[in-house]
């Protein structure tokens, strides 16, 4: 007897590949949610390791965190004067990978075009996704620097003369941030090696995760010298969240509403019992 082979119908057919397709849609965000909870894990491993290493640099310099941009003479064909806080922490990393975090893919700019302190970093255009926490513009300082901000702050006169604090002038180092994830913003050029954009300084709160653009309510609002900034696009983060190192070494993932409370609070050496608004 002949067997007549049957094969699919087209009915059969559509139903395998609507089957397949609502598979792929409820299977596909799954994957995409676990690859960047990786690569948030492995940007959390780095800044933990980069909160060790300042606590190792703190303990060698007789309690003094590193300075932003040290007046020290440029090595290896640089072409300025100031030391970026990574290369000081470098010799206890020994990790160039350890400054950038996986998520992070923003343009970088002509590394050409960056002044470096040591000029062997500039043809490995290694990109760096964290900068070190200086004085920065607060609502109860505006429009001028805060100088109760930041691990390392201004001395002047002159550009860029910046010292690091004594663990001394620090009254809850668990709660003041030295350390922030911002990925290429504005002037997208954040090199391992170069001094451009490794300070967090000024204005520089605008870019910080979790902020909501455009403004949706008091929160959301950059003190008054900082307001042109208030549209800026900030940092994209991981679920608008940025990863944070603090004074005493430990980092974490905040959002924007713990960094912004209290005229950013934990950014303040000496911390203020008056609570001020947005």
């Amino acid at each position: 007897m002949l067997r007549i082979r049957q094969g699919f119908t087209l009915i059969e057919l559509l139903v395998v590949i609507a089957i397949i397709a609502i598979l792929a849609a409820i299977l596909f965000p799954v994957f995409a949610q676990a690859k960047a909870a990786a690569k948030k894990s492995v940007c959390l491993s780095n800044l933990k390791q980069i909160g060790l290493a300042q606590m190792m640099y703190v303990i060698d310099e007789d309690g003094r965190y590193p300075a932003w941009a040290a007046n020290i003479a440029p090595i290896n064909g640089g072409n300025i004067n100031f030391m970026p806080p990574d290369l000081q922490l470098m010799p206890y990393v020994k990790n160039t990978g350890l400054w950038h975090c996986p998520m992070d893919a923003q343009t970088r700019v002509n590394a050409n075009t960056v002044p470096w302190w040591d000029g062997s970093y500039r043809p490995k255009r290694l990109s760096r996704s964290y900068v070190y926490v200086g004085n920065i513009i607060t609502r109860q300082s505006s429009p001028f620097l805060d100088v109760n901000t930041g691990l390392t702050h201004y001395i002047g006169p002159g550009t860029w003369v910046y010292t690091g604090r004594q663990e001394t002038e620090i009254e809850e180092s668990a709660n003041m941030i030295g350390w922030a994830e911002q990925w290429a913003t504005g002037l997208p050029h954040e090199f391992v090696g170069g001094i451009w954009g490794s300070g967090f300084i000024d204005c520089d709160t605008w870019k910080l995760a979790g902020r909501n653009v455009p403004n949706q309510g008091p929160g959301d609002q950059l003190p008054p010298a900082c307001t042109s900034f208030n549209n800026s696009k900030p940092t994209p983060g991981h679920s608008k969240l940025g990863i944070y190192v603090f004074a005493d070494g430990h980092a974490g993932a905040k959002p924007w509403s713990f960094v912004r409370k209290n005229d950013f609070w934990v950014f303040k050496a000496l911390k203020p019992t008056l609570q001020f608004t947005p």
